[in-house]
């Protein structure tokens, strides 16, 4: 690998070590939260979404290592170019709604995946075998939890609602699931 291509990669895992921090220091928080307790389900998709963090912040930890770059530095580099944008999605943990909880949690996640299909095309591309693994398995188990969660998105807006009042439309929870799915599909 040459010298810009190297430099290239320190960046990009400099930059997905600052994400999946924020990631799972989020949902750490948010599985300490009493109201995410109460949801079984729920607790049980942010704890594999946790636990999954934890180990891809361990293979980007041993791969910048590799690389001759230590994590904490890495880290310290790339904390404040990645993470503003998750600071302000986490900073109230809790005080938000579960339903924003986890459309805050959708989209860290969406973006996370972004990046690990960036890291898998620069592997791809400059032959960097261990990149390109690490990349591939985050590519492949994020979009799994992503439905998921925006599968029950629809269920805890209904849930929420239906604590303040009576729902105009009982119906409504099933209808946009449905069509949120059937969006999906169909791209």
């Amino acid at each position: 690998m040459n010298d810009p291509h190297r430099t290239t990669l320190k960046q990009y895992i400099k930059d997905m070590i600052s994400v999946e921090y924020d990631i799972h220091k989020a949902l750490s928080l948010q599985l300490d939260n009493d109201e995410v307790k109460s949801h079984s389900i729920l607790t049980e998709l942010l704890a594999r979404a946790a636990g999954e963090s934890k180990v891809r912040i361990q293979r980007l930890e041993a791969l910048s290592e590799q690389e001759g770059a230590a994590f904490s530095v890495a880290v310290k580099g790339g904390i404040t170019a990645v993470t503003g944008s998750f600071a302000s999605l986490y900073g109230k943990i809790h005080e938000q709604a579960l339903s924003r909880l986890v459309r805050d949690d959708i989209v860290a996640l969406n973006f996370a995946s972004v990046g690990y299909g960036m890291m898998f095309t620069l592997g791809l591309s400059t032959g960097h075998e261990v990149c390109t693994l690490l990349a591939s398995h985050a590519v492949e188990e994020m979009p799994p939890l992503i439905v998921h969660l925006t599968d029950l998105l629809p269920v805890l807006v209904g849930e929420e609602l239906a604590k303040d009042a009576p729902l105009v439309n009982p119906e409504a929870v099933r209808i946009a699931g449905g069509l949120i799915r059937d969006a999906w599909r169909n791209t």
